[in-house]
């Protein structure tokens, strides 16, 4: 009986040997992604067009890449609430600002003094509570501008958010037509209403493209709403194959209790690198 005791003991003291070595390695894991999204650059040329009075001569405009920072949360918090508002994706204000504090990728800026008091408080309660999750990264496009005085190129104005989750744990754990569990999934985009038709979506999920497969992705996930075939062209157009429609029957939605914001999308796929493995 001791003999069996000491057995039992030796395999849970390795069980937790090799718990504490996956955990290590999640948490290097995060360091890397973090790094490399801190270090994500990626500049595109859109097209914008000056007033009438001009005659719509067409200018070259720079869209810049990175990953968000906290001075961006307010900025970007905007674009986010705004593209989404009237739909059944549309989060207060304080949920937004909270989320993208949480989950995103940020640097160790503080809150501007000019902030507005939802974005101080949400702000003090991530902070105190350190939730920072490397596995989800936001991105920001941010156009830039030349300083006339030094001809240097200077950012301008946050117009567009786009996030993507790299671990199961970053999304919706009772979401019916989930993506693979090891997957990297683009939970959320938005463009600036200023700004859209000038190609702002197209360089975000190219952006998506370029950093996935930089931190050892090979596809990448999301859904769309049927209703929106804007969207869903735009999402064809850059490559991304239907995989599954959510379920259509009203009954089943009810007895599994699903939320009305998650019925009727699509979830679609891209493949960026055949051969490659995604396990964290």
């Amino acid at each position: 009986s001791s003999s069996l005791s000491q057995q039992q003991q030796q395999q849970q003291e390795k069980a937790a040997a090799q718990r504490r070595i996956r955990d290590f390695n999640k948490e290097e894991r995060g360091k890397d992604i973090s790094r490399i999204a801190r270090d994500f650059r990626r500049s595109s040329a859109l097209l914008r067009k000056k007033n009438e009075e001009e005659k719509k001569k067409e200018e070259e405009e720079i869209l810049l890449v990175r990953a968000i920072r906290e001075k961006d949360v307010k900025d970007a918090s905007k674009v986010f609430r705004d593209s989404f508002e009237g739909s059944p994706d549309e989060k207060p204000r304080g949920f937004v600002l909270r989320y993208l504090l949480e989950a995103c990728v940020l640097d160790e800026e503080d809150v501007d003094d000019d902030d507005d008091d939802d974005a101080k408080n949400a702000h003090e309660t991530t902070t105190a509570a350190n939730k920072k999750n490397p596995y989800e990264v936001c991105f920001v496009g941010v156009t830039t501008k030349t300083n006339e005085e030094t001809g240097e190129t200077v950012e301008d104005e946050v117009i567009s958010l786009v996030s993507v989750a790299l671990d199961v744990r970053s999304r919706i754990v009772d979401d019916p037509n989930p993506p693979p569990s090891d997957a990297p999934y683009v939970c959320n985009m938005a463009v600036s209403a200023r700004h859209r038709n000038k190609g702002v979506a197209k360089a975000m999920l190219e952006a998506i493209g370029e950093f996935v497969p930089s931190v050892g992705g090979c596809d990448v996930w999301l859904h769309v709403r049927e209703l929106d075939e804007k969207a869903v062209r735009v999402y064809e157009r850059f490559g991304f194959e239907t995989v599954k429609a959510d379920e259509k029957n009203p009954l089943l939605n009810l007895v599994l209790n699903r939320k009305e914001s998650r019925k009727g999308r699509i979830l679609m796929r891209k493949v960026l690198a055949e051969g490659c493995n995604f396990i964290l």
